[in-house]
């Protein structure tokens, strides 16, 4: 049976939209009008106050504005999406959906439109509902990384298993959606089930096939994960799911280190708590292959250090990585393997940035003066993030 016991935490958006939606005006000239955060903010804006039209263009503008290959892209295009179907405009919405598709990013989360209110005007569209079976219908890429474990594309995140005599260990499950071709994954290399299934947070993109494989798992995830897996979420602004059945609930909730032992290796559980308050990193000691989760997007210039004491973080991040093997493969949540000085260079990076606000801070600058004296040092929304996280009262200020 399932326990659900409680632990601290509250429900937060992914790290891609903390800092979009935090974009005040104060720093919009500082980014400059043609970068996709400017009309994506406004298009936000305009939804919460049911302006759709102008909803509709500023996410397509958004888009415009994107580079290829960014992570964020597939947000704004689900949005350019949902206010056209909001409009009626049928064939904009299929095409922004399909865009999001063909380019592969995080696919899957088209396959929200499916419940999401928004397109109930085109349940019976045929266009809607190919694009709906293709996401059903997927097959996920499996590549080895080392020793016994292997990396699983195409879920929405990253998910890494084991497999070995004692059966199959997975990190993370990517969306609801893809079940049917997780497993047809564990089977391609002979894996029938999953035995234990360990969960970096409570995204979306990261638990959605949890109900589905917590039936024959025990499942390993931080005691903030279990809790906000017990209340409602927000999939993406404007959408909410409802909470986790009891199925996808951890059985094992932790606060600490926890060494698991599996296939022959020792399993590290470190929490990371940043991008959410119940984050976990997986490390396969024998196999030298940590996951992250969305603890590490190597797409961002910086880390998302958390708002309660990121020095601290930062902190226990080094120490953690000093303990694992210096070639050791990392896989973050979203983006292809890279290695552990990938993952320090973003610390460095992330601490740069924090000292250069801080110091200008304390000397009385404003958040306009100090855009201005690191542009094309540091990207303005995050020169944001800390002029408020430094000037705000709280934990770690």
């Amino acid at each position: 049976m399932k326990r659900t016991t409680s632990g601290g935490g509250r429900r937060r958006p992914a790290l891609h939209l903390v800092l979009v939606l935090a974009l005040p005006a104060a720093f919009a000239a500082g980014v400059g009008q043609a970068d996709w955060r400017v009309p994506f903010a406004r298009g936000e804006q305009a939804r919460r106050e049911g302006d759709l039209e102008t909803y509709a263009s500023s996410m397509s503008a958004a888009v415009e504005a994107m580079p290829g290959g960014l992570l964020n892209r597939p947000f704004a295009q689900y949005h350019a999406a949902r206010a056209n179907a909001l409009l009626g405009r049928r064939s904009e919405a299929t095409r922004y959906l399909r865009m999001a598709w063909d380019e592969g990013i995080e696919s899957l989360m088209i396959s929200w439109a499916d419940h999401d209110p928004a397109f109930d005007a085109l349940r019976d569209d045929g266009a809607f509902r190919g694009l709906m079976a293709l996401a059903s219908a997927t097959d996920l890429v499996v590549e080895p990384l080392a020793g016994s474990t292997y990396r699983i594309t195409g879920a929405g995140a990253n998910l890494v298993a084991s497999v070995g005599p004692d059966g199959a260990l997975l990190v993370d499950t990517g969306y609801g959606t893809a079940l049917e071709p997780i497993r047809r994954a564990l089977r391609s290399v002979g894996a029938e089930a999953v035995d234990v299934l360990v969960l970096t947070h409570a995204h979306e993109d990261h638990v959605g096939s949890a109900a589905g494989l917590g039936d024959h798992a025990v499942i390993v995830a931080h005691g903030a994960t279990a809790k906000a897996m017990g209340e409602p979420s927000v999939f993406i602004e404007g959408v909410e799911l409802p909470p986790k059945p009891a199925s996808a609930r951890p059985d094992i909730e932790l606060l600490g280190d926890t060494v698991l032992r599996f296939n022959g290796e020792d399993v590290w559980i470190h929490p990371v708590p940043a991008h959410t308050e119940g984050d976990l990193a997986a490390y396969f000691a024998s196999s030298a292959v940590l996951h992250l989760g969305d603890a590490y997007l190597g797409a961002n210039p910086m880390m998302f250090p958390g708002t309660a004491d990121p020095d601290r973080f930062l902190d226990d991040l080094d120490r953690f990585l000093d303990r694992l093997d210096p070639g050791a493969i990392v896989v973050g949540g979203h983006d292809p393997p890279t290695d552990l000085s990938a993952v320090r260079l973003q610390i460095a990076e992330t601490r740069a940035c924090m000292d250069a606000v801080r110091g200008a801070v304390e000397g009385g600058k404003t958040a306009e003066q100090i855009v201005e004296a690191t542009e094309g040092r540091f990207p303005a929304p995050w020169v944001g993030f800390f002029y408020r996280l430094f000037t705000q009262p709280g934990p770690g200020r």
